[in-house]
Parts: structure tokens; C-alpha cells; sequence
């Protein structure tokens, strides 16, 4: 099994224990890992594929959005008294 295939099979019951205890930093640090090779790449993902150089203004929108709700989730359990402000 490859790292990539085995990297998904432990992220899967990762999130959803995550998604269950309300551990939203996990989800932060998924955003920002998306954000990561999206930029890198040039391509992103939101219903299907964005290619930077075909769509800059949404595929830039769509970094922004990622790079958002992961520093959001992350502030969110490290600031629980504001998380109703971040979440």
C-alpha cells in the first residue's frame, strides 16, 4: 500500500473521532493541509477542479477560503470563550 492510500485510511477515522469529540483543531490543521499542495500545484479543488492559471480570481478564493476556516478552527479550540465569534 502506498504512504498516500495509507495516509487517507488512518485520516478517515481520525476526522470522524475528531467530528464527534468537537476537536476542531484537527479540522483546521486538514484545511491548512490542503492549502499546502493546492498552492504548490496550481490546482485546487471545491465541487470539481479549479486550475489557477484558468480561474486565478476563484482559485485564489478558494486558497483564501481553506487558509480561513483552518486558522479559524485552530483559534476556535484555542480560544473556546470566542469560538461562537470564529466558528
Amino acid at each position: 500500500m502506498s504512504t498516500s492510500r495509507l495516509v487517507n485510511y488512518v485520516a478517515l477515522p481520525v476526522l470522524l473521532v475528531s467530528a464527534v469529540l468537537g476537536l476542531y483543531w484537527v479540522w483546521g490543521l486538514l484545511f491548512l493541509w490542503w492549502l499546502m499542495p493546492s498552492i504548490m500545484t496550481g490546482q485546487t479543488a471545491l465541487v470539481s477542479d479549479i486550475i489557477r492559471d484558468q480561474d486565478p480570481v476563484l482559485f485564489w478564493s478558494v486558497a483564501i477560503l481553506w487558509a480561513a476556516f483552518g486558522l479559524m478552527m485552530i483559534a476556535a479550540s484555542l480560544f473556546p470563550a470566542h469560538a461562537i465569534w470564529l466558528v
